[in-house]
């Protein structure tokens, strides 16, 4: 009987259902093995060992996310509120995800440009200007301010929170404004 191959996208595939489903504390090599069908072999082949697979899955569900944030990327009044909007669903509906991403030692800026840098989405720097009528750094400075205050609600959300959703879209309403006025 031929050899099958077992793929890296299988295995990160396998991978990502178990932290969506059960949290990163649930992965195992047997596990994620297991789930995609194959021996642990081909995920010490592939990834040298678990530390190897969990910082490829890392940027896999990275990925993901993005993909999610381009199907969600008409839930609000313009971009940049459906991106918050976004981030905030992803923290209730895929809180395991969430937390593997966004509360985890995975995610280690060393400055806030570092965060914006690995969070920021394109196009919404531009939106902001557009909409707030600020230069390029004041709607940078705009954004990253609401990153931050967003991810504050998310992580909230994610823990447990159980805020309105209304509610939550006049906070985040209010932030926005109260930025944009710090902005001029």
């Amino acid at each position: 009987m031929p050899e099958q191959r077992v793929s890296r996208e299988r295995v990160l595939d396998a991978a990502l259902a178990i932290v969506r489903e059960q949290g990163e504390q649930a992965l195992s090599a047997r596990a994620v093995a297991e789930r995609a069908g194959c021996s642990v072999q081909p995920i010490y082949s592939l990834f040298g060992d678990m530390k190897g697979l969990v910082d490829a899955l890392y940027e896999h569900a990275r990925a993901w996310v993005a993909d999610y944030n381009r199907d969600h990327a008409r839930d609000g009044k313009n971009p940049f509120e459906s991106n918050g909007l976004a981030h905030l669903r992803l923290a209730q509906t895929e809180t395991n995800l969430f937390r593997f991403l966004y509360l985890s030692p995975h995610l280690q800026p060393d400055s806030f440009e570092g965060l914006f840098a690995s969070v920021a989405l394109d196009g919404i720097e531009e939106c902001i200007a557009r909409m707030g009528g600020l230069d390029a750094r004041a709607a940078h400075e705009l954004y990253l301010d609401m990153i931050i205050y967003t991810h504050g609600l998310a992580a909230m959300l994610a823990n447990g929170a159980g805020f309105d959703a209304d509610k939550m879209r006049e906070r985040l309403n209010a932030a926005s404004l109260a930025f944009l006025a710090k902005a001029r």
